[in-house]
């Protein structure tokens, strides 16, 4: 199922919708919230700095994330300039993108024209040393389970996971 199949519904009460992108935004911007109370190497990333960075699409979707000296906030919409901008052709190609994480996708799609960036790119320099951050870290046991699935779901449909 493609994700633009999916009906998208404004929740208001969350400043949050269901387009698959906003749905992304927020939960990276919920986990730097808590990276900047739990983990030494993303609060220096973010003590000392200030600005915003826009996610979007070109039919008009955008979430920014703002780091003001250590605290993460998000908000919908383009409410403020941004100091750097990534938009993407639609939801699909900026979930598939950024859950991707390679460096290759994002000159794929920069050179076709799909992704656009403008602002300060070195702000792009440090979403991607924030992005290794995000995920968290797993027990060995459990890497050692999801890695029997993955085999077991290899063997069963011939896909890797």
């Amino acid at each position: 199922m493609k994700l633009s199949s999916l009906p998208v519904v404004k929740l208001p009460l969350v400043d949050l919708s269901t387009d698959p992108l906003d749905l992304l935004v927020m939960g990276l911007a919920l986990r730097m919230k808590q990276l900047a109370r739990t983990c030494p190497k993303f609060i220096e990333l973010t003590h000392d700095r200030a600005f915003r960075i826009q996610i979007g699409t070109d039919l008009g979707f955008a979430r920014q994330i703002i780091v003001n000296h250590g605290q993460i906030e998000t908000v919908a919409g383009s409410a403020e300039k941004a100091d750097f901008i990534l938009q993407f052709a639609d939801s699909e190609q900026g979930v598939k993108t950024l859950i991707k994480g390679d460096p290759t996708a994002f000159m794929t799609g920069m050179q076709n024209g799909s992704i656009k960036m403008e602002g300060d790119f070195s702000l792009l320099v440090w979403f991607n040393q924030a992005a290794k951050l995000i995920p968290p870290k797993l027990p060995k046991p459990v890497k050692q389970k999801i890695k029997q699935a993955r085999q077991f779901l290899k063997e069963k449909t011939g896909k890797s996971f």
